[in-house]
């Protein structure tokens, strides 16, 4: 079956990277745009810079879960891929089949937390390399003081993103590095993420900014749906 009609010219989705059994414990994801598509392939614009596609370490048959959205319901299908078509363009070629699903939202809190952000001075695999080399250092020991300055920051808080303000101006597909104290004594939490929107300026210079996760240890997801769900349950015992 054709599903290239689901996936047409311009659309937004996610490609997560699919790992074997037991050979990765973290979340892998990129965005793109598709740029075409054909009866059994699809392809797409990495958002990342001009070079995105040469940067991150695609290998023939490696497998993603794409998702989407196609007219108010949430699509999911698996492809893998087959070659790179420029600097920054991929295709891949559709597996299995097609699932229409409801996409599950993360529940979010607004809280106040201590946050510490590097804004992304150089391409993907730059601020990939980064977020590698400070996971080892925070599971080394390192403080994470040493790595970022934090500051205490208004934040809308869920196990997919945050929305932070930051300095002004934001892109969208812009990256961060992100280190975050959710307060549950597990230690500092640190993630790529990439700007999926962003606000107006505020007169202070700030602009509040959406993020979305592309790097996390699974764990520390699970971290912070599970702070998440435990304010919501106060907040809703506390209105009763």
């Amino acid at each position: 079956m054709s599903y290239g009609r689901y996936f047409p010219t311009g659309q937004k989705t996610f490609l997560k990277r699919v790992f074997a059994a037991g050979e990765k414990t973290m979340l892998d994801t990129l965005t793109g745009y598709v740029t075409g598509s054909g009866a059994n392939h699809v392809d797409f614009s990495l958002p990342y810079g001009s070079d995105a596609a040469e940067h991150y370490p695609f290998e023939p048959g490696m497998r993603f879960e794409l998702l989407c959205d196609n007219k108010g319901m949430g699509l999911r299908l698996q492809a893998s891929f087959l070659e790179r078509l420029s600097s920054r363009d991929i295709r891949l070629q559709f597996e299995g089949n097609l699932e229409f699903i409801s996409r599950r939202q993360y529940r979010r809190v607004d809280v106040t937390a201590w946050v510490g952000i590097k804004r992304g001075a150089g391409n993907l695999a730059e601020m990939r390399k980064c977020w590698e080399e400070s996971l080892q250092q925070l599971q080394a020991g390192v403080s994470a003081a040493k790595l970022t300055e934090f500051q205490k920051f208004p934040i809308n808080l869920a196990g997919g993103g945050l929305r932070l303000p930051v300095k002004a101006p934001v892109k969208t597909a812009e990256l961060f590095l992100v280190y975050l104290s959710i307060g549950d004594k597990g230690g500092i939490i640190c993630a790529l993420a990439e700007v999926i929107w962003a606000g107006e300026a505020a007169q202070d210079g700030s602009q509040p900014a959406g993020l979305r996760f592309l790097n996390i240890l699974e764990r520390d997801q699970g971290r912070i749906d599970k702070v998440v769900s435990e304010l919501l349950k106060r907040l809703e015992q506390a209105g009763d």
